[in-house]
């Protein structure tokens, strides 16, 4: 800390114009040594200059090295984006070409894929924007590679290839219906979250919860109005996501911006059985709802397991001491 206190010092005492290989002037020896000196010890900016930047590599440099993209974020084709800038660290006595290269194009797009900078304009900053690919394979997090390839006939430039290293988060997840089969007594919609987080389909490490809604407290809505997926409350489903099967890879559907699957899917389990939804054919919220999933009295609504249609959500209400599953929605 002490040098660096007097090294600014000194820097400070020096900037006069009268004095020889002064280090504010860009031209001098001394400027170029002491910038080196102070990209050493961290600083960023240059006491004479504090609008330039201070880099230790003279050729390509990148805002940062590393990001993380998810699946989440976009639509049905594309997931979130990061933006990275790129600049060079001192001007070319001929133009720099970079390519733009993506190890696995599975798992993300990269644009633009190539620029130049000129003798001209090697100041002005570039950015790249790396999008992921939102894709329907239960994949989890993955790694990948962004090089971006410099070329020159300036070899004082000392080009070298930089690389971003990329993780791409997964927002593929499963639905299976419940080991068990329950009356309405399932303590609530929590409690119905914990029976999907305790039961061996979810996946260890994951949040599971269970595709139920209540009309009565409120405590969980797919939609206040018929298949417009508005006011959601606690929703199980996300948007744009692909949900698949637990012991399988088929895929069930793919959900709209509003976190809602359009009809026909594929059936949630291949042979038909009745679960519990609290849900109307409509995504709406039904009356049915055995005391909010907390008595065996009454009834609730219930949906098709093998349904591709609206019934897979709801078809008919049962009375609340049936035992029935339910759905549960990995998170």
């Amino acid at each position: 800390m002490f040098f660096r206190i007097l090294l600014l010092c000194f820097f400070f005492l020096s900037c006069g114009k009268d004095i020889p290989n002064n280090v504010c002037d860009p031209e001098s020896k001394a400027y170029a040594e002491t910038s080196v000196l102070l990209g050493f010890l961290g600083e960023k900016k240059h006491p004479c200059y504090p609008g330039f930047r201070i880099v230790s590599n003279p050729g390509l440099n990148l805002s940062s090295y590393s990001g993380i993209i998810s699946e989440f974020g976009g639509n049905a084709l594309q997931g979130s984006s990061l933006n990275f800038e790129l600049f060079l660290g001192m001007a070319p006595r001929d133009p720099v070409s970079v390519q733009v290269i993506v190890s696995n194009p599975a798992y993300a797009t990269v644009t633009p894929t190539s620029f130049v900078w000129t003798t001209s304009d090697w100041e002005v900053k570039k950015n790249i924007t790396i999008t992921a690919v939102n894709d329907t394979v239960i994949n989890g997090t993955r790694n990948f590679l962004i090089r971006l390839a410099p070329t020159s006939n300036d070899s004082s430039m000392r080009l070298q290839d930089q690389i971003i290293s990329m993780q791409i988060l997964d927002n593929d997840k499963i639905i299976f219906i419940t080991t068990s089969s329950y009356s309405g007594i399932l303590g609530g919609t929590f409690g119905a979250d914990s029976i999907c987080q305790a039961d061996t389909k979810c996946p260890t490490g994951k949040i599971c919860k269970a595709m139920l809604v209540d009309a009565g407290s409120d405590t969980r809505k797919a939609s206040n109005t018929a298949n417009i997926g508005d006011n959601q409350i606690d929703w199980v489903l996300k948007p744009f996501s692909t949900y698949v099967r637990n012991d399988s890879a088929t895929v069930i559907g793919t959900t709209t911006a509003s976190s809602l699957f359009t009809f026909p899917i594929v059936a949630i389990r291949p042979t038909s059985s009745t679960a519990w939804t609290g849900l109307s054919s409509d995504w709406t919220s039904n009356a049915n709802h055995c005391g909010s999933w907390t008595l065996n009295t009454g009834n609730g609504n219930a949906g098709d397991t093998a349904g591709t249609g609206t019934s897979a959500i709801g078809f008919n209400s049962f009375t609340c001491n049936s035992n029935l599953p339910f759905y549960c929605v990995e998170q």
